[in-house]
Order: C-alpha cells, then structure tokens, then sequence
C-alpha cells in the first residue's frame, strides 16, 4: 500500500487546491445557500471541462481520463475540504455503476456525456426492494437520490422476476415525481423520486455485481470527501486554538484542548492510510474493494463526525453561530454519516464481507 501521492496525484492535488481557491472556496458555497441554488453551473463547467473531474474514472473511448480511483480519491478530498457543492459524487456513482454493469451499448449512450459533465445521470440506489418491475415500468420510492432534481437520467437498480435488475429512466417519463429535500447539508442536493408505473429502459449486463460495485465506490467516495472535510476541521481548530486566549494563554497551552487536537491529528492519518488502501484496492486488488472500502468509510465516518464536533465546541461561544463555518462541517458530518446506509448497516455489510 502507497501511502505517498504519485507524481501525478501531486499534480492534480495542487490543481483542485488553486481551483477551489479561486472559484469555489467556502464563501461561495453562502453565497449558494442564498441564491438556492443547488451548485453553481459555472464551477462545475470548469471542473468537467477543464479540470475533467466529471470523467477521471471514465476509460478514454468514451471521452474520460481513465485515471482510475486513487486519483479520484484525491480530487475528492481536495473538493471535501472545502466542502465544494456540485454533482461529482451522483455521476461518479452513474458512471461506475454503468462500467461494472458491463452493457457496452448503455455505455456507448450514457458516459460520454457523463465525461463531458453535459449530462447528469444519478443513481436511485435504494433499500432491497424498494423499487419493483413490470412490464417495461416501474413502480416504488427512493430516498434521498443524489441531485435527483437536476439530473437528465436516473438509473434504477430494481427487483424482476425475484432478481436484481437495473433500469434507464429519462427525467420526463410519464409517472416520475420528484420532490427536492431539505438537508441539513447545505453542500449536498438530494430528492424523493417516485415512480407510479414509470416507463424504463432496462439495461443489459450483471446488475447484481454493479449494485454492489456502486455500494462500494460510494463508501470509498465519500470517505475521501469527508477525510478532507476532516482535515479543515482540524486545520481550522488549530488554528484558533494558537489565537484565542484564555487566562493569559493561547487555549491551545491547556491539556484538554491539546489532547483533543492530537486525538484528531492521529485520527485523520488512520483514516488516510485506510482510504489509501480502499483507493489501491479499486484500481489493483478489487477483490478487496468491499472490505478495504468498508473499512475506510467506518473509520472516517466516525472521526470526521468527532472531529467537526471538536470543532464547534472548541471555537467556545462562535462556534455556534452561523457565521462561522463550523456549524456547515458539523452538519456535512452528521448528513453524510447516514449516507447509503448508516454506521450499523456499514458495519453489517463489512462482517458479511468478512465472513463469506
């Protein structure tokens, strides 16, 4: 396992870093939670275009880098710490959703236009069942759908005959409702979609294997996001605690707040070795995926929720207000904690993993 960022993962490290300084820092996403808007087209242009997030894991032949997902993680993280509103993660998910599917024509279709970031396609991934076929339509809720609004096409993972399949359904189809959320998560665009007898295009390939496979991407997506999101925290509460006096000392002279602050300093290296291997695992060892992903989605979980928390309660009286920026990280934290599942579930998941 390479702890150490490649030559190339620098690169594209420091080129996330300056985007999000100049076009998204965290203002921005203020600005955002004003206007109501779920991202800013701008930014997100530029991340597809000229950055070409939108299709780091897609293969070339349809338009992507092909760069596979440790490169992914560290975009992720870069765009985690700044809590960067957009809809990478819904068509990240679409789009390893579709390669595991193994339906070269739905992929000759679809990705392109995920690559080029033109197109949003997210995925429904709901609870076992929640979503039933027949006939050519489907029938059932899910809940919380990433940027299921903003979204041209949904793909609906749905049960058939007794078995898993997985489904195309175009944002206009006759008998598609869907309901923008509110979140405490002012980062993150979710929706109820509904389908009363939707008409759907099933598509090809093993749906079984990438369902699954779409599981364990969002375990390893989301643990990159909220590592970043971690280190800010702990960056951010550093910070104050060498400039906020009390008793004629900078807090961060006092045991309680020093032991905290190391607690998370330890904590995030922890976490970032277990995502380097959820990342490696993707790309070398998929075999592991499920397990390594498992683990590092636990792990990070859990300590960016303690670490945004430490965050709020170490910056004392302002940090509770809503001027300051930790309340935003504390709410990311809490939101995307139960996120495809929360910490039972993830842990269930992984000892069934474990035990097979």
């Amino acid at each position: 396992m390479a702890l150490i960022l490649t030559s190339e993962e620098e690169q594209l490290r420091d080129s996330i870093r300056r985007f999000v300084t100049e076009r998204a820092p965290l203002p921005r996403l203020r600005e955002l939670i004003s206007s109501g808007l779920p991202y800013d087209p701008g930014v997100w242009k530029q991340m597809s275009a000229q950055l070409g997030l939108a299709g780091l894991t897609i293969p070339e032949e349809h338009g992507g880098a092909g760069a596979g997902y440790s490169a992914l993680s560290v975009a992720l993280t870069e765009l985690g710490a700044s809590l960067v509103a957009s809809p990478l993660l819904a068509v990240t998910l679409a789009a390893g959703t579709l390669l595991g599917l193994g339906d070269s024509s739905a992929g000759e279709d679809l990705l392109p236009g995920i690559a080029s970031g033109e197109r949003i396609v997210t995925l429904a991934l709901g609870a076992p069942g929640a979503v039933r076929a027949s006939a050519g339509t489907l029938t059932g809720t899910v809940a919380p759908v990433l940027n299921g609004a903003q979204a041209q096409v949904l793909l609906v993972p749905a049960a058939r005959d007794g078995e898993l399949a997985l489904f195309a359904v175009d944002a206009d189809a006759a008998g598609l409702v869907v309901t923008p959320l509110t979140s405490i998560d002012h980062s993150r665009s979710v929706a109820r979609v509904e389908l009363r007898g939707t008409p759907a295009r099933a598509l090809g390939g093993d749906a079984p294997a990438a369902a699954g496979f779409a599981a364990d991407l969002a375990n390893l997506a989301l643990a990159a996001e909220q590592l970043g999101a971690m280190r800010a925290c702990l960056a951010m509460t550093t910070e104050y605690a060498k400039i906020r006096v009390a008793f004629g000392h900078p807090i961060g002279a006092f045991q309680g707040v020093k032991h905290r602050l190391a607690n998370a300093a330890t904590a995030w290296e922890l976490a970032h070795a277990a995502l380097r291997d959820a990342a490696r695992a993707a790309d070398e060892r998929p075999q592991d995926l499920r397990v390594a992903a498992g683990v590092a989605r636990t792990m990070v979980s859990s300590q960016y929720l303690e670490a945004a928390t430490a965050t709020v309660q170490l910056h004392g009286g302002i940090g509770f207000t809503w001027e300051h920026d930790a309340h935003l990280y504390y709410k990311n934290a809490i939101s995307q904690r139960g996120l495809f599942g929360d910490p039972g579930e993830q842990l269930d998941r992984l000892w069934a993993a474990l035990s097979a």
